[in-house]
């Protein structure tokens, strides 16, 4: 007798009382893999926010940095003029 695989196409008909045994096990199967699945979907999702938000600290810091220097020289530049 061979092992039945869980995907097999065409059931035995020798089989039929363990065919509710086999839907239990696929669906069980199923379920575990759609469940891995959205949990991989949400870590990634959330690893691709950290990363957008990290992304506009630094734009923001180097915003910050920016006009930090454009106020230092206008500054120096009025103390020229004066």
């Amino acid at each position: 007798m061979e092992t039945p695989t869980l995907f097999e196409l065409n059931p035995l008909a020798e089989k039929n009382e363990s065919d509710f045994g086999r839907l239990k096990i696929q669906t069980c199967i199923r379920e575990m893999n759609n469940e891995r699945m959205s949990r991989q979907s949400q870590n990634e999702t959330q690893a691709r926010r950290y990363a957008a938000i990290a992304r506009l600290r630094r734009r923001r810091h180097e915003a910050d940095e920016v006009d930090h220097e454009y106020w230092v020289r206008r500054r120096n530049n009025l103390r020229l003029l004066d």
